[in-house]
This record gives C-alpha cells, structure tokens and sequence, in this order.
C-alpha cells in the first residue's frame, strides 16, 4: 500500500461504502437534484488547500464540479475545462468492469480503487482513488475523490499480479465481448449482403423477363398489325373485286334481256308455247342474275360506312323507301306506317338499303288470305335505342329465324319473285357494324316482327 500523508489520513478513514466510491468510477448517482452554486463556492477552497490531486465529483451524472491546481497539472486540463468534463471521459473502465473493480476491492478489503484514468496527451495513468462523500447545501451529496498516481511506482508484487490480473481479464472480457459484437455483425452483414443479392438477383430476373414479356408484346402487336394490314389490303382488294365483277356481270345479264326481248318481238305470234317459256325464263334468270350482282356488291361493302351516320331522318328515308315501291303496294293492296323514329347510328345509304330489304321481305311473304299491313316504329331511352319493323304476314317458324340471316337463305327454295336470299343477311352486315344486333320474334295476331337494338345513347 502507498503511504499517504497525515493531511488526508482523516479522509481516508471517512471513506464510503463501496458503492459510494462506485460512483466515482462509473459516474453513476447517488441523487438527481443539481449542485448549487453555493456549494461549489464553498467546498472549492477546501480542494485548492491540498496538494494532493482533488476532484469534486457530483455521483447523480458523475460530472466533474470542480478540481484542484493538482488535479489540472496532472489531467492536463485546465480547471475550467474539468469542470466541462465527466469522470466517464477520464475513467477508461466502462461499468461492468467497474462492478469488477469494485468486487475485488471488496474481497480484498481495500478503501481505495485502482482505476486507468486518461490525461490530456492520450497517456493512461494507473491511479488509486480515494473518495469520501460531502455534504452541500439542501442536503446534495457530493463526492471528494483524492487521486495517487501510482504509475512506475513501488507497489507489492501481490498487489500488482493482481491488478495486472485483474486488468488482463478485464481486457480478455472486453475482447471477447468485442469479438461477440464483431461475429454478430459480421453475421447480419453477411446475412445483409446474401439478402441484398437475393434480391438484386430477383430484381434481374423480373427485369429480364419484362424485358422478355415486352418483346412478346411487340412482337404479337407487329404480327397484329401486319395481320390487319394484310387483311384491310384483301378487304380492299375483295371489295375492288367484287366492284369490278359487278360491273362486268351486269353487262351480259343486260345483254340477255335485251336479246330475249327482240327475240319475243321478232317471233311475234309465230313463238308457239315453248319458244314463249324459253323467253320468259331468260328473262326472270337475267333479271335474277342482275340483282344478284347487286345484293352481293351490297353485302360486301355492308360493312363500311358510305356517309356520316345520324346525318339524316330515318323517318324520311324509310317514306322514300316506301314511295319507290308503289307498284309492288299498289298490287298487293298493302299499307305501310312510318311512325316517329329516334336518330339511328347509321349512315343515309346503308340505312336506305336496311329498309328496303325489310319492308320489301314483310310485303313479299304476305299472307295469302290478307293484305300486308307494315308498321315501322322505333324509340330510344338514351341508353339503348330500338327499332321495329312488323308485318301480319305468314310468319316465321322458330328453327328458321336464325338461319334466315345466312346468306343465299330461302325457306322452301327459291321461287320466282322471291328474292336473292340476300336481303337479311346484308341487314344483319349492317347492323352489327353498327354495335347493334337484330332479330326476329313473332307478332301479335300472326306475322313477324323485326327488332334492332343499338347499344348507347340516342345519336345525334
């Protein structure tokens, strides 16, 4: 043990319990309540009386309240300096190795602590402290710390094994707290990293088959577009076709019924019973042929707006239908009613040939017992628009009312005056390029009704 002079002999045998003197060490408290003004000023003269190294050490923070002449020419630091301080920047021993400190000193019986304090220049100072605490104003505990430097000093071998010891495992227990500290981390950076490059990998991934994906996509629309290119060039070039066969069809179905008329005169009444069927049916199968032509030019085009739609009165259109077929009317005795009709969203040519192929198909299959009565009526609630065309004609029975939109359809065979066995198909053509749909249903009293329904609000 270092010999200490009588000055502090009473200090030292005022020493606190371990605990107290832990304080110093760890800088943890003994109160929270602050350390007055008053008291500093009158406890620091006591600490400048002594040449010893004093430091007055409040245990609630552990920071330094004030400090000798002594205390700054061994810390290095000015006094006002250490005031800023805490004893934690000075003791290099954190507080689970302090709890150590403290068990030996308890085992071995010391009043005294043997701590590294740092100085000013970096160095450690091996240090035995000496603390005994002091009443301040308002009842505040304070501890004065009397500090030896004992480093390169005289101490018993056994003393200084032991704190040597003592140090070294302190410092094996740093260490291997620090290599615990340093595989956990090693472990979740690595751990990190693994998963950072998981990650990465699968970002890769779901780029390259977006990537891939995109690629599809591009190729599909090229093949779509090329598809559609390939297609509105053979529409076109279906429809040119179909154009230009009409007009070099027509042209002999003309020629066969001039002929087939000049023939007739020339023979006159010489033309016995036979050489009169012959000439008749030319004529009927010239006349067929020609208006085949033209439904089959219609039907083809059927799809394909021939002007703006909406632009005209539907009523109108349906009346001027109506007075072209005056003589078929005037024949059969029929009537047909045009009552108030909504805007339609089809063009004036189209929807000229949508009403005749249904008005003329009402007033030919007519009954045998009655005269055609045509009523044609339409409404629209602005979201759906409907159009009907009813007539108290035979009727259709219900397995044909689909198959009669089919092109070439006639039920019970074609018979002369009957048609091309175009007319509902190229109806039903134009409806559905128009987003609406058509059917037929069966009427009140007999006879059929066609109904058109178009999808929206009412057209312009």
């Amino acid at each position: 043990m270092i010999n200490i002079n009588d000055a502090w002999q009473d200090i030292a045998a005022r020493v606190a319990r371990l605990a107290c003197a832990l304080v110093v060490g760890v800088g943890i408290g003994l109160g929270t309540s602050p350390v007055s003004a008053q008291t500093v000023e009158r406890l620091s003269p006591q600490l400048e009386r002594h040449t010893s190294i004093a430091l007055l050490i409040d245990p609630a923070t552990g920071r330094i309240v004030d400090a000798n002449a002594a205390a700054e020419a061994f810390y290095g630091y000015p006094a006002a300096t250490l005031r800023t301080m805490a004893i934690q920047e000075i003791n290099r021993l954190g507080p689970e190795e302090v709890a150590v400190e403290r068990a030996k000193a308890a085992r071995e019986q010391r009043d005294y602590f043997i701590f590294p304090h740092k100085i000013a220049d970096g160095s450690i100072h091996t240090v035995e402290v000496y603390s005994s605490p002091v009443k301040g104003d308002g009842g505040k505990t304070l501890l004065l710390s009397i500090i030896h430097d004992i480093s390169g000093k005289a101490v018993a071998e056994e003393e200084l094994t032991a704190y040597r010891t003592r140090l070294e495992e302190l410092v094996e227990q740093r260490t291997a707290r620090a290599r615990v500290a340093e595989e956990r981390l090693r472990f979740w950076l690595i751990g990190g990293l693994a998963a950072q490059a998981f990650l990465i990998v699968l970002l890769a991934l779901a780029v390259l088959a977006r990537h891939a994906t995109v690629r599809q996509l591009r190729a599909e629309v090229d093949r779509r577009t090329s598809a559609e290119t390939r297609l509105a060039k053979a529409k076109a070039d279906l429809q040119r076709f179909a154009e230009i066969s009409a007009h070099h069809l027509r042209e002999p179905t003309r020629h066969l019924m001039i002929f087939s008329q000049k023939l007739r005169k020339r023979l006159g009444s010489a033309a016995d019973e036979d050489m009169e069927l012959s000439l008749s049916t030319i004529e009927a199968e010239a006349a067929y042929l020609h208006a085949l032509v033209r439904d089959v030019q219609v039907y083809l085009a059927a799809d394909m707006p021939l002007g703006v739609p909406g632009a005209v009165d539907p009523a109108e259109v349906a009346r001027a239908v109506v007075a072209g077929m005056g003589g078929v009317l005037l024949e059969s005795k029929g009537t047909v009613v045009i009552g108030r009709l909504p805007p339609l969203p089809v063009d004036s040519v189209r929807l000229k040939y949508l009403f005749g192929a249904l008005i003329d198909n009402a007033v030919r299959y007519r009954h045998p017992d009655r005269a055609p009565q045509v009523m044609v009526e339409g409404h629209s609630d602005g979201r759906q628009t409907v159009l009907t065309i009813t007539d108290n004609g035979v009727g259709i029975p219900d397995e044909y009312r689909q198959r009669v939109f089919e092109v070439f359809e006639h039920l019970g065979g074609r018979q002369d005056g009957q048609g091309t066995g175009l007319g509902l198909a190229v109806a039903r053509r134009i409806v559905e390029s128009c987003e609406g749909s058509i059917r037929l249903e069966p009427a009140e009293g007999g006879g059929t009704q066609v109904v058109i329904e178009f999808s929206g609000k009412e057209h312009p």
